[in-house]
């Protein structure tokens, strides 16, 4: 066994942290890893460890969710999402230590009709496994070494176009995105690197960056639309950078990586709507949040489905007591996801099995908004486990 290789303040803040989280991580459990949990200390340095225990227990509750992280990487790539939004990982760096290279081909990934076809909570799914996928390739670099590892996310621009449809995409969905990345796979990026990047590159840059998390901001390096290619070799080796990325003169790039495929218009949700009756109103005021509560069995499914006019929030937890509203003390069913765009291109459409016999309290959130009312269409249903 490898020994981590951590200085003694690191090891000490480390042991404290896993003392505070001991009820959510159990000794044995696949997440439990001294640089796992060195990830979250670097990552809210300016946090208490208490504080830092806090965000790592709502980590560790969505872990043990449905969505099941600790097995995801261990899963077949097969969400209808995949076969539209390619595989990135590629190799170790091996020009900068303990780096993994993962290739984001956003100028040619069809996001927009991703999330005409898809809900963000089908969209953070499918892109949770490739997360797991990373940090899974991160943790086994760190047990061969002993030393922290971290992932090079080198994101190519390449056939981006400058229209309404990017900035709608950079404020919301990749927002959301973004966001989702930072809260829960802390410091897992050792940098950004853009590539081939268009002239309107910092125009863009300018609208996205107050959108982004301090530390994600302070990890983007843009490199220069020119020489880019040779720029890349200060970070990667040529095994670990696609073929695509050649030219008549320069032929050393060696990776392959499949081309994003677009999504058929025909399957966008608004040209397949589905009908569903009964929906309920629901009006929630600006900086509030609401929960609904379903009493089920073990092996009832709850199901869903909501639209929204503007940007919400909704996961479900579940509690034994029927007085209980602190979610903090209760665990995750399905996922929470705090903040997601609207209104809504595609609803949320979902379900999830009562794990055991209790409350079901579907939050809803508003928080975000300084004076717009939500209104959600939704509907809420329960099919008992005969």
């Amino acid at each position: 066994m490898t020994i981590s290789q951590l200085n003694p303040d690191e090891l000490k803040k480390v042991n404290q942290l896993r003392k505070l989280v001991s009820e959510e991580l159990k000794p044995g459990d696949y997440y439990n890893t001294d640089f796992n949990l060195l990830r979250w200390i670097q990552g809210n340095c300016h946090d208490s460890l208490e504080e830092v225990a806090k965000k790592l227990k709502t980590h560790l509750k969505m872990r043990k969710s449905c969505w099941n992280l600790d097995e995801m990487a261990r899963k077949p790539r097969k969400h209808p999402i995949h076969n539209h939004w390619r595989y990135g990982i590629t190799s170790e760096s091996k020009v900068l230590s303990n780096v993994i290279v993962n290739i984001e081909q956003c100028g040619e990934t069809d996001y927009s009709g991703m999330i005409e076809t898809y809900s963000i909570q089908e969209v953070m799914k499918a892109r949770c496994q490739d997360l797991e996928d990373l940090l899974a390739e991160v943790m086994e670099m760190e047990a061969k070494t002993g030393r922290q590892a971290s992932v090079l996310y080198i994101m190519d621009l390449t056939g981006l176009q400058y229209n309404t449809r990017l900035y709608t995409l950079v404020t919301g969905a990749m927002r959301a995105l973004s966001e989702f990345m930072a809260h829960h796979y802390v410091e897992l990026i050792k940098y950004f690197l853009l590539v081939n990047v268009p002239s309107f590159i910092y125009t863009i840059w300018m609208v996205a960056k107050p959108l982004i998390p301090e530390r994600t901001r302070h990890k983007v390096r843009i490199l220069s639309s020119h020489g880019w290619r040779e720029e890349l070799l200060e970070y990667s080796c040529v095994e670990a950078l696609p073929t695509k990325w050649n030219t008549d003169t320069i032929t050393h790039f060696e990776a392959n990586v499949d081309l994003p495929v677009p999504y058929p218009v025909e399957n966008y949700y608004r040209n397949c709507p589905k009908v569903v009756k009964d929906l309920e109103k629901i009006r929630l005021a600006a900086r509030k949040t609401q929960l609904i509560t379903k009493e089920l069995k073990k092996g009832d499914m709850l199901s869903w489905f909501v639209s929204a006019d503007a940007d919400f929030g909704f996961g479900v937890y579940f509690t034994k007591h029927r007085e209980e509203k602190n979610l903090e003390n209760m665990s995750t069913v399905y996922p929470c996801l705090e903040w997601m765009p609207g209104p809504s291109e595609s609803p949320l459409d979902g379900e999830v099995e009562a794990p055991e016999d209790g409350y079901y309290r579907i939050w809803m959130s508003n928080e975000r908004a300084w004076w717009h009312t939500l209104s959600l269409q939704c509907k809420f249903g329960v099919n008992e486990n005969v």
